[in-house]
């Protein structure tokens, strides 16, 4: 049984722009924050802190920026 879905096409540009954007910022933020915790600690848990607390606060600030910038194209 197909069941037709009406998608919001801004609304899956706009979800796909902020994963792509995500991925791209995100692959490399890792690696940095990764090998600046392996210069000073080994301890996982710490490690796995300073990770979700870098990453967390750049996709507030990402996702605001993109959610601005669909916005002022949608006026």
């Amino acid at each position: 049984v197909f069941v037709m879905i009406k998608l919001d096409k801004p609304a899956l540009k706009e979800s796909v722009a902020d994963t792509l954007m995500g991925t791209a910022i995100n692959l490399p933020l890792v690696w940095v924050v990764l090998s600046l915790c392996l210069m000073f600690t080994h301890n996982a848990l710490i490690i796995s802190l300073a990770q979700a607390g870098v990453l967390t606060v750049v996709a507030i600030i990402r996702r605001y920026c993109t959610r601005m910038y669909f916005k002022r194209r949608e006026e």
